[in-house]
């Protein structure tokens, strides 16, 4: 991909966001001042981008996308050195996440005979005998 389609993606998907015609939106305009974004609006683009390109933007490069050009640029150079890129972003995975996780301990079952499915027999009630004349 060159650096012409990358950041005509960017625009194009500015553009659908802010619902104007793409070539009102230049690699100058900064995002918040020029285009009016805000913190949130900003974080949705990059999502966005992060999808459409399928790479990951990790939190600390955040600052430095501030213009339309910074984005597109930033997005190019990912692509570009995908294996450098990719590995920053996405941390090897270690030997020890490879083992598998052993298996819980099975709690041992008493070997009682079931209780007995018997009603309690009902208790007697002494009734008081009658005397006799």
């Amino acid at each position: 991909m060159t650096d012409v389609t990358v950041a005509t993606q960017i625009i194009q998907s500015l553009a659908t966001y802010l619902k104007r015609a793409p070539s009102s939106i230049t690699e100058s305009h900064h995002l918040r001042d020029d285009l009016g974004l805000d913190s949130v609006a900003v974080i949705e683009l990059l999502f966005e981008i992060e999808d459409r390109f399928k790479i990951q933007i990790p939190d600390q490069d955040l600052p430095g996308l501030s213009t339309v050009g910074s984005v597109a640029a930033y997005v190019q150079q990912r692509l570009s050195a995908p294996s450098s890129a990719s590995a920053k972003a996405r941390p090897a995975p270690s030997a020890t996440s490879k083992k598998k996780a052993p298996a819980p301990k099975k709690t041992p079952v008493s070997k009682k005979a079931p209780a007995s499915k018997k009603k309690p027999a009902p208790k007697k009630v002494s009734t008081p005998k009658k005397k006799k004349r």
